[in-house]
């Protein structure tokens, strides 16, 4: 700013007047500026509380869903165990199960060979072994006999053999629905598991779906909120710079405000001077004075009394 210093009093009036104008004028703008906000801003505290609300809806909402996907998730890894606990059963079932199809081809073969049941072999060996040994035979039959008893004998041991492979299959065949019941047990107990886990994601599902829908009406409220600010933004941005200039205005105003005061004082006391000099004066030749003329002496020391004693 420039030295004010050598203003005169009338200058430094117009100037103060002109700054004043000016603050009056800026606050005018202000106060305009203030209303066309607010106008824009009607409403917004209720978009915003809305919009806060919802997303503390939204959040609540999240916990709960995600309290559901974790129980959802903690029974599916207890059916991945009970799968592969079921696979490794199934896959001792199906080595006994082979075991079962080597055992019964080797009896059906054996079987094959016997072609009888094991009463009707026997009987018919002892009477074939009874005539070998008791009657007397022409050799030719003897031959023809022996023989028999022969193919007899082989198809015993085929039989005999069989039915021992026969109780072995009925051993593994126990063991084999051993592991069916296991199996049963733990595909009814994944089936359970798989119920309550698809009731988890079910429940999971619908709290999303309610996450979603909240979300888009916070979404909307903020898009208002937003679209409201960008109004506002730049009517906020001029009150600043208003503000500001109206701050520089105002300590400018003080400056001169004082310039004026410090000028208006050096007035006042030099009319003060000249009016304690006349009263001195008026004092001096007539002996009288005012309590005006009184109190400008006394305040100056020009006249004192004395203290009686």
């Amino acid at each position: 700013m420039n030295d004010i210093s050598n203003l005169s009093e009338s200058e430094l009036k117009h100037k103060i007047n002109f700054l004043r104008q000016q603050i009056d004028s800026k606050d005018r703008e202000i106060k305009g500026l203030f209303k066309e906000m607010n106008l824009h801003n009607k409403g917004t505290n209720e978009l915003r509380d809305k919009r806060d609300e919802l997303n503390k809806r939204v959040k609540d909402l999240r916990v709960t869903a995600m309290e559901y996907r974790n129980k959802r998730d903690e029974v599916n890894k207890k059916i991945a165990e009970l799968k592969q606990q079921r696979n490794e059963m199934l896959s001792h079932q199906n080595t006994y199960t082979d075991k079962i199809s080597e055992l019964k081809k080797k009896r059906d073969d054996l079987n094959k060979i016997a072609r009888g049941r094991i009463e009707f072999l026997n009987k018919a060996y002892k009477d074939q072994l009874d005539k070998f040994s008791t009657i007397d035979i022409p050799l030719e039959y003897e031959q023809s006999l022996f023989e028999s008893l022969h193919e007899l004998g082989d198809r015993l041991k085929a039989i005999y053999k069989a039915n021992i492979i026969h109780n072995e299959m009925g051993d593994v065949y126990g063991k084999v629905n051993e592991f069916k019941g296991d199996l049963d047990t733990i595909s009814a107990l994944i089936r359970d598991l798989a119920s309550e886990s698809q009731e988890n994601h079910v429940k999971m599902l619908e709290f999303f779906n309610e996450v979603d829908e909240f979300k888009k009406q916070s979404d909307e409220y903020h898009r208002r909120l937003v679209e409201t600010y960008k109004i506002t933004r730049p009517i906020k941005d001029k009150i600043d710079v208003l503000k500001k200039s109206l701050s520089g205005i105002r300590e400018e105003l003080t400056i001169y405000l004082d310039r004026l005061s410090e000028i208006q004082l050096v007035k006042d006391k030099t009319k003060e001077d000249k009016k304690r000099i006349e009263a001195k004066e008026k004092f001096n030749k007539s002996g009288r004075m005012s309590l005006e003329d009184l109190r400008l002496l006394m305040e100056n020391d020009e006249i004192k009394f004395e203290k009686e004693s």
